[in-house]
């Protein structure tokens, strides 16, 4: 192979349920003719890759892992494949690479190498959120993981509030799901009572729940989703 490699941005459910998006030809096609997969956990990759394309030829192909325990930063394996013709997939745990999950380190590397790379359409559990929350969506801010020291957290917290409302600021957030309930009790203690707060929480999902209001209501209206995937939105400026 002469021409370089095309490396493709591929989405995974961001839930047990399949959307009927990832049994599209195209999706399907484009995997299919995919030897090389940049992956955060191979196990679930090949049970995925299983499920939505029969007799998929898993021994063909090669899965580097690449996640949050990776120490190296050296490239070099995760790139060669590229520069040799072949084309890769990039694929995270759930969602789209890339967007607070590993990953972005390999595209950035390839753009230097001035190989194409191409995302494909799939779920984002942050963008479905806001998209459901009612809330302004013409400046947001995406804030990973907050801190989880719980002093932390309050200065963190008070400092998302107070430019919300400064700066007509939409503020996202997420957290690990076994510590949401402590998440959501801090955001109850520390934020104004007229501050808005969505739950978007098992997204795509049969028992899907999203639901905006304000603090006080949240107050009186308490909700238990520890270890559920959550997505949290803050918003204290003027509607």
């Amino acid at each position: 192979m002469s021409k370089q490699g095309f490396l493709y941005i591929i989405p995974s459910p961001i839930g047990e349920q399949i959307e009927s998006i990832f049994f599209d030809n195209y999706y399907k096609e484009t995997i299919n003719k995919i030897k090389f997969f940049i992956v955060e956990e191979i196990r679930t990759t090949r049970r995925f890759l299983k499920k939505i394309i029969n007799n998929f030829p898993l021994n063909e192909c090669t899965f580097l892992t690449y996640n949050e325990h990776t120490k190296s930063n050296n490239l070099t394996e995760y790139i060669t494949p590229l520069l040799k013709g072949y084309d890769v997939a990039i694929m995270s745990e759930s969602g789209c690479p890339a967007i607070a999950d590993p990953g972005y380190p390999i595209i950035l590397e390839a753009h230097k190498h001035n190989i194409k790379v191409i995302p494909l359409i799939g779920p984002s559990s942050i963008f479905l959120s806001i998209m459901a929350s009612g809330l302004p969506a013409q400046s947001f801010k995406f804030n990973g993981y907050l801190p989880a020291k719980t002093n932390e957290l309050i200065k963190a917290i008070q400092k998302i509030e107070k430019q919300s409302l400064n700066e007509n600021l939409t503020q996202i957030f997420m957290e690990t799901p076994y510590r949401n309930q402590s998440l959501f009790q801090t955001l109850l203690k520390t934020c104004n009572p007229n501050t808005l707060l969505t739950i978007a929480s098992n997204l795509t999902q049969p028992n899907e729940f999203i639901k905006t209001q304000t603090i006080e209501k949240w107050q009186k209206n308490c909700i238990n989703f520890q270890k559920v995937p959550t997505i949290f939105i803050l918003y204290s400026g003027k509607l």
